[in-house]
């Protein structure tokens, strides 16, 4: 449950970096809000385009339930190598000082890029990535981890600011 001061309604255009919109109908989907080359992207968190994103800054079409400044948690039990795995759409990156999402650009061939959601964390003392953590994925209205063959809560909305 939100209380009234947790969310507000608008189009994805009103949404900041770091808000999780949710749907209103059956036929809308979840969207994270991050950036890419610092113009507003909304990654699609479920149905059939899940990990796939578009610049959102000027759209004013698609709406919904907008949780700002969501929080995200990292389950630190499903890192794994990014070097030694090739990383799938969904896949939650910490590299250099930014929290990233792979995604794809919709309508495109590519295998990914990644979606800032966060920026100026503090500079680890490597610039390869430091951590990476499983496919996040919707579930009962929770954004989860899925990593290989098993599940674990990696990141979640917290509506509490």
């Amino acid at each position: 449950m939100l209380s009234p001061d947790e969310f507000t309604v608008g189009t994805f255009a009103n949404a900041a970096p770091l808000s999780l919109i949710l749907p209103r109908s059956s036929y809308e989907e979840t969207a994270l809000i991050g950036s890419i080359d610092g113009a507003a992207a909304a990654v699609i968190l479920s149905g059939r385009f899940a990990f796939h994103f578009f610049e959102s800054a000027n759209n004013h079409d698609w709406r919904g339930l907008i949780v700002p400044d969501v929080r995200v948690e990292i389950d630190e039990t499903t890192l794994f190598d990014p070097d030694q795995n090739d990383i799938p759409l969904g896949t939650v990156i910490r590299t250099d000082t930014r929290l990233v999402i792979q995604a794809k650009r919709e309508n495109s061939f590519s295998r990914g890029v990644p979606i800032t959601l966060r920026d100026e964390l503090p500079r680890p003392k490597s610039s390869k990535p430091v951590f990476v953590v499983g496919k996040l994925s919707l579930e009962n209205g929770r954004l989860n981890e899925s990593s290989g063959d098993h599940q674990a809560i990696a990141a979640l909305p917290q509506c509490h600011k």
